[in-house]
């Protein structure tokens, strides 16, 4: 396994920079890498099909700008709160398109809201907000792989620490725990540490943490600081992702997941009972 050695002597992190210049610049972001996790063939796929918004995209947007760039909320961002047929609805979303705004429901803007006043009313995640940087995007060369790669940091504050902000069902650390190793989160802030350390030059590790904020109300608010030894896991497999990317360029093979041809044997629940007979009687082949 590649060791975590960081030391560069390349640019400072890019600090402000618009999201449309940095999803065109080169480089490889977590949200497509993840797909490494199920196979070469679904991570071409993604890199091939990047998803065009969807509403809860679109909140998820919002409910970030609303969380640390609050004061760009109302700029980017407008509420209609009636019915989206006829042409009132043609024209007022005509014009915050020309004006460079997103247009939320009611419930969407009213949810963005809520969750700010959620997160910016937890006095420790607050005092790691009121000194820092949003939105910062990175891009450096990973070190074991020489890959160019790119991401885009919700928060570094200037306590020294990167802040990602999730929502989920439940902040239960016993129920978050499994949804974070789930989703990648644990694999997303080693790869943001890596960006970090090496962009920036200092080669210092940043400690990372996660604002958990449960989607539905009344929105309770958890600060998690990741475990070292499960960033430093999570490390190794993203590197290991990126040498299968590059292996699988340089072959031009996709593979998806476990082997093309294996045998299929019955479930054991239907092994274990042989009174247990199954009628397929009408079941067409």
């Amino acid at each position: 396994m590649a060791t975590r050695t960081l030391v560069s002597t390349t640019r400072r992190p890019g600090i402000a920079m618009r999201f449309a210049d940095y999803a065109a610049a080169v480089g490889v972001n977590f949200s497509t890498l993840k797909h490494m996790a199920r196979s070469p063939l679904h991570y071409r796929y993604a890199l091939q099909h990047p998803p065009s918004e969807t509403p809860a995209m679109l909140l998820g947007r919002a409910t970030h700008t609303a969380v640390f760039e609050p004061d760009r909320f109302q700029l980017d961002y407008a509420v209609w709160p009636g019915d989206r047929r006829g042409n009132a609805y043609l024209q007022f979303a005509e014009g915050c398109q020309a004006q460079g705004r997103s247009v939320l429901r009611e419930s969407e803007y009213e949810t963005a809201l809520a969750i700010r006043d959620s997160v910016r009313g937890t006095p420790e995640v607050a005092a790691l907000l009121s000194k820092g940087y949003p939105e910062v995007s990175l891009f450096w060369n990973n070190p074991p792989t020489g890959m160019a790669c790119k991401g885009r940091l919700d928060w570094i504050s200037g306590e020294g620490a990167i802040l990602d902000l999730k929502t989920t069902n439940s902040i239960d650390p016993r129920r978050f725990s499994a949804h974070a190793w789930e989703y990648g989160y644990f694999h997303q802030a080693a790869m943001y540490q890596e960006a970090y350390a090496v962009s920036s030059g200092m080669g210092s590790i940043l400690r990372c943490g996660i604002i958990a904020v449960e989607s539905n109300p009344p929105h309770a608010c958890r600060l998690y600081w990741l475990d070292s030894e499960s960033l430093s896991r999570a490390w190794g497999e993203y590197v290991a992702w990126l040498e299968r990317v590059q292996e699988c360029s340089e072959m031009g093979i996709w593979p998806g997941p476990g082997p093309v041809e294996s045998e299929l044997a019955a479930p054991a629940w239907a092994m274990t009972n042989d009174e247990d007979i199954v009628d397929f009687g009408g079941v067409e082949e």
